[in-house]
């Protein structure tokens, strides 16, 4: 007789520990959560101005990790395009050396020139964005009473 037949292929013993590992993690974070939302003290425990407070605590956070990934991707863009450059060099070297397909070096010695300066206007792209958003960033907020006498 037949015996039982799995459709699923079998996942290698490291990818199998890798997805085990992201579940645990998920679980205990469930299981925190869950047990915050038990804790009736927790619960609507905080006044409106403690949550405008946490609210731009949490905003804050978001611009900068927004302006972090700005900055990440300006400086990736920038290796990118001086890797560009390099393999542009390479190929224009070998094809003034003679080696092998000349004009399939000169060629790739186009793309990668080509990919440098799109990579070098996108990292240009990103910078003037994160400039720009510098500038329209607000200015931190004080909760004490104003006065009427200028700092």
């Amino acid at each position: 007789m037949l015996g039982v037949v799995d459709s699923e292929p079998e996942r290698p013993p490291g990818r199998r520990r890798e997805i085990d590992t992201r579940l645990d993690a998920v679980r205990a974070r469930l299981k925190t959560l869950r047990e915050r939302d038990l804790d009736p003290s927790k619960r609507w425990a905080t006044t409106p101005s403690e949550r405008v407070a946490a609210a731009q605590r949490h905003a804050a956070e978001a611009y900068a990790a927004a302006a972090e990934v700005l900055a990440s991707s300006a400086e990736a863009f920038r290796h990118a395009a001086e890797a560009h450059e390099r393999a542009a060099s390479m190929h224009e070297r070998t094809a003034a050396a003679g080696i092998g397909d000349v004009h399939g070096h000169q060629r790739q010695a186009e793309l990668h020139w080509a990919a440098a300066v799109a990579d070098h206007q996108r990292a240009e792209r990103v910078q003037s964005l994160l400039a720009e958003s510098e500038q329209a960033r607000p200015a931190p907020r004080c909760d004490e009473p104003s006065d009427g006498v200028a700092p």
